[in-house]
């Protein structure tokens, strides 16, 4: 994982001259909680040379009740494609201090992960549960892998119809696609394929990643 990503920065240093080099974007989110409110930040940092590409996301979460921490979770990921193909993934998820690693490689006719669960073999165009795989929505695959657990469930996607939500006071026209694995998901992508809204279910709740900053 090391040796793949300092070639794949190196590659990105060497490219600024290239016109098919795109510059590195960062999206911030703020997490909203339908009883606790304003509970953190998500970011992604999105860097692309070519049809390789590499996803950097961080999750800060802390719900509080009378100013006490009742439940902390942080998240550090990465995802390198190319094309439309995951060929790595690593995660380091810390649950009220508890750290879950999962890290997946593509290999042969197959995508190898390595999570607490043990070791599976999931199909080689599997992706993970990352809003900007909506964006492959005419490639998308028929499982899908938790980027907390590594789990692989089987999923099925709905949608791709224009709506209008409303972003920090804005009306937004965003296309909606819904995710059905072990729990339902769902990302709104504006005309450039940028997740302005996602939500998922968490302990019976819906939590909404509203992005603030581009």
């Amino acid at each position: 994982m090391r040796r793949s990503c300092a070639v794949f920065l190196a590659g990105l240093i060497a490219a600024t001259a290239d016109a098919h080099a795109t510059p590195t974007q960062t999206f911030t989110y703020k997490v909203e909680h339908p009883s606790y409110g304003d509970i953190g930040t998500f970011t992604d940092t999105v860097a692309q040379e070519g049809d390789l590409k590499r996803i950097d996301s961080k999750l800060r979460i802390a719900v509080r009740i009378l100013g006490i921490v009742v439940h902390r979770e942080e998240a550090d990921r990465t995802e390198i494609w190319r094309g439309n193909r995951l060929t790595e993934f690593h995660s380091i998820t810390r649950v009220n201090g508890t750290p879950i690693e999962v890290h997946g490689q593509a290999q042969g006719n197959g995508f190898v992960i390595t999570s607490p669960a043990g070791v599976t073999v999931a199909p080689l165009d599997i992706y993970p549960s990352s809003p900007w795989v909506a964006r492959l929505a005419p490639h998308r695959a028929a499982v899908m892998m938790s980027t907390k657990t590594g789990k692989v469930m089987p999923v099925e996607t709905q949608g791709g119809e224009s709506e209008v939500v409303n972003l920090n006071g804005v009306n937004v026209s965003a296309a909606h696609f819904a995710f059905f694995s072990d729990k339902r998901q769902d990302v709104w992508l504006d005309r450039d394929g940028v997740p302005v809204l996602f939500r998922t279910e968490q302990s019976g709740n819906s939590i909404d990643f509203v992005l603030t900053g581009r």
